[in-house]
Order: structure tokens, then C-alpha cells, then sequence
């Protein structure tokens, strides 16, 4: 028994070596339906944005994403990148608050409720702008899925769009049309049932509530619908708040159907859609019909591509529709001054200018006078 006894006490070290490495492989080799983080996955994002595969010591490399984990079975990897992009919905809901500086804000009249992205002065910013996703897998800050794998976060998210805001003074809202049941326990979010009843129930509890003049929305693809939705709700904001509807792509088939909402949303939208023609060239409608919000080029061919490709010209947009609109308030109040002083020579028959050149004379310093 003594020869034995050394093998013995290295017994357990060994088992405790042996258990450590099952218990490594465990992890490594268990469902990715139960992996939380993009490390899990092997991939991170680099300082471009760009997502990369990373090595066995956790340093991100050039390796791009590879959609085929299992070769030769589909629905598995399909299942794999599925579960690759709830991951991916993580990542931006955090880059919305570090790096875009937003703060999540509960949505809904009870429990379980959605939630929003805003900037901090949403509420208090005279200039608001409200962003409205696609329809799909994307969530509050996505464009697109695919470009946040395969291109890189500036082109595939709202993140550009919110930094140009903040730079320039407006206040911003992210909704979160997609998000229509709790993901804890499956039940339908009340408020949110639908991507349109989330976008009024998001505008009449947080945007209509700001104290915003000068509202502007930008939405891709289904979020036209979304936006078109919007204005047939809240036709008083629209008419008296809305400045700008700048659309990517979107696919609505109808505006409001009230008059005077449709006119202004004609006047002031402009939907950017897929075309090889140059960025903001005039598109002629689908059925060489007239009418509807104007359509212009995205400068890009693929429909996922036009929030990024038509960026540029929008906030273009964003700053005329800001600046129009500061025009219009100034002229309103120019306006009503002169009413005001017609009204007044009218009562008094006098000129109010005129007496106000007689009372600055008559308060004038006196003039030096030789001794």
C-alpha cells in the first residue's frame, strides 16, 4: 500500500485536471441557442465596425463571417446565424446607449412592456427627430442585419444618423416597432402589439408630449407604412409639427387619406428608393402615375443599402426642413407684429413707429452746449 500511496495523493489533481478540461469543452461545444455574447460566437467588432472572427486567444483577425458552420446542413446554420443576429439586437441596444448617448425608456400602459431609445433632452430640444426601422428581425438602431455582419456598423445601423443629430441640436427618438412580445415570456406587449400600434403609442406618450416644434422622421422600408400610419393618427402634429418625412426605400401605398395631411406630407417627404440613377435624381413613379410623397435615387440599386447610400442627402434635408421652419415661425411673428401696429394706427391714428422716433427723441441725452 505505501508503493501506491504517492499515486494516490496526485489522484486528485489529476481528476481535478481532467474535470476542469471536460468542463471547457463543455461550454465549447454546448448549443449556440444558449450563447448571450458575440465572443461566444467567436466574432467581435474591430474599430472600423467591422464584425471579425476571432482567435483562439480572443484577438479579433481579418477572418470575415462565415455563414456555413455545419457543412452541408441548412438549417442549422441558418438557425446558427439567427441566432448569431438576437446577439447582434444585444450589441446595438448597447452601442445605442454608450455610443449614441441614449438612455432605453419603458414603453406601454402595463406589463410587459417595450422599450425606446431617446436622447437625454427628447423631451426639452425644440428639434426632434423620430427614427422607425423595417419590418423583420431588426430592432430599435438596425438598418439592416446583413450589413452589420458582412460591412460594418455604420452602414447597417442608425448610429450615423445619431450622432449627425446630436451635433446639430436635435433631440432624438428610436422606436422599436418590431419588438411585439416579451422575449422572457412570450406574451404580447400590451401598446405593441403591432408595429403600427407601438409607433402611435410611442408618439402619443413621448413625442407628442415633448415639447418639440420642429419634428422630422426618418424610416426605412416598412416604417413608411409605419410613418404614413402616424400621420393619419396624429394629423394635428402633422400639420403643425412635422417639418420633414424622409423615407428609404419605403414600401406605403397610401398616405393618410386626409386632405390637407396628404398635401403637407407631398410638400414636405421625400422617399429615397433603390435605383442606379445618381443620388437624389427624380424617380418617376412605378406606374407613371402623379402625386404621392416625391421619389428621388438612394444612389444604390439594393434596397437594404439606401438608408446608407441616401444619407448624406437626408441630413441635407433634416437642416432645410430645421431651418424652413425656424423661417416660417419668424415670418408668422413679423406678420403679427404688423397686424398689431395696423390695428393700433387704426384705433389711435397715429403711427406707432412714428411716436416711437418721437419718444426716443424726446429721451434723447441734450446736446453740449458752449458755456
Amino acid at each position: 500500500m505505501p508503493k501506491f500511496r504517492p499515486l494516490l495523493l496526485l489522484f486528485p489533481c489529476l481528476q481535478a485536471k481532467m474535470t476542469s478540461k471536460k468542463s471547457k469543452m463543455s461550454r465549447k461545444s454546448s448549443s449556440f441557442q444558449e450563447w448571450r455574447t458575440l465572443a461566444e460566437f467567436g466574432y467581435g467588432f474591430n474599430t472600423a465596425g467591422q464584425m471579425r472572427r476571432m482567435d483562439s486567444d480572443g484577438q479579433l483577425t481579418e477572418e470575415l463571417f462565415q455563414f456555413e458552420v455545419k457543412a452541408g446542413d441548412k438549417a442549422y446554420n441558418q438557425a446558427h446565424y439567427e441566432a448569431l443576429g438576437e446577439v447582434i439586437t444585444e450589441e446595438v441596444y448597447g452601442l445605442l446607449e454608450k455610443q449614441g448617448k441614449l438612455n432605453r425608456v419603458d414603453i406601454g400602459p402595463a406589463d410587459p412592456k417595450s422599450f425606446i431609445f431617446c436622447s437625454r433632452d427628447y423631451q426639452s430640444s425644440e428639434k426632434l427627430l423620430v427614427l422607425i426601422h423595417g419590418s423583420g428581425v431588426v430592432r430599435a438602431g438596425q438598418w439592416a442585419r446583413r450589413l452589420i455582419i458582412n460591412e460594418d456598423l455604420n452602414k447597417g445601423t442608425m448610429l450615423p444618423f445619431i450622432e449627425h443629430a446630436r451635433e446639430k441640436g436635435w433631440g432624438v427618438v428610436v422606436m422599436n416597432t418590431n419588438m411585439n412580445t416579451d422575449t422572457e415570456t412570450g406574451m404580447d406587449i400590451p401598446g405593441s402589439d403591432t408595429p403600427e400600434e407601438h409607433a402611435d403609442t410611442v408618439w402619443q406618450s413621448v413625442v407628442a408630449k415633448s415639447e418639440a416644434k420642429n419634428i422630422v422622421i426618418i424610416a426605412h422600408s416598412f416604417g413608411g407604412v409605419v410613418a404614413m400610419n402616424l400621420a393619419r393618427s396624429f394629423k394635428s402634429d402633422f400639420l403643425s409639427k412635422v417639418s420633414g418625412v424622409f423615407l428609404t426605400d419605403s414600401v406605403h401605398y397610401k398616405l393618410s387619406g386626409d386632405k390637407k395631411v396628404d398635401r403637407k406630407l407631398e410638400k414636405i417627404g421625400k422617399n429615397y428608393v433603390g435605383s442606379d440613377l445618381e443620388l437624389g435624381v427624380p424617380v418617376k413613379n412605378l406606374f407613371g402615375g402623379t402625386g404621392g410623397i416625391p421619389r428621388f435615387s438612394a444612389g444604390h440599386e439594393q434596397h437594404e443599402w439606401t438608408s446608407w447610400s441616401a444619407m448624406e442627402e437626408i441630413f441635407k434635408d433634416m437642416e432645410k426642413a430645421g431651418k424652413d421652419t425656424l423661417e416660417k415661425e419668424h415670418s408668422g411673428a413679423s406678420s403679427s407684429q404688423a397686424v398689431n401696429e395696423e390695428k393700433d394706427v387704426k384705433l389711435t391714428g397715429k403711427d406707432p413707429v412714428e411716436n416711437t422716433i418721437r419718444d426716443e427723441a424726446s429721451h434723447s441725452e441734450p446736446k453740449n452746449q458752449e458755456l
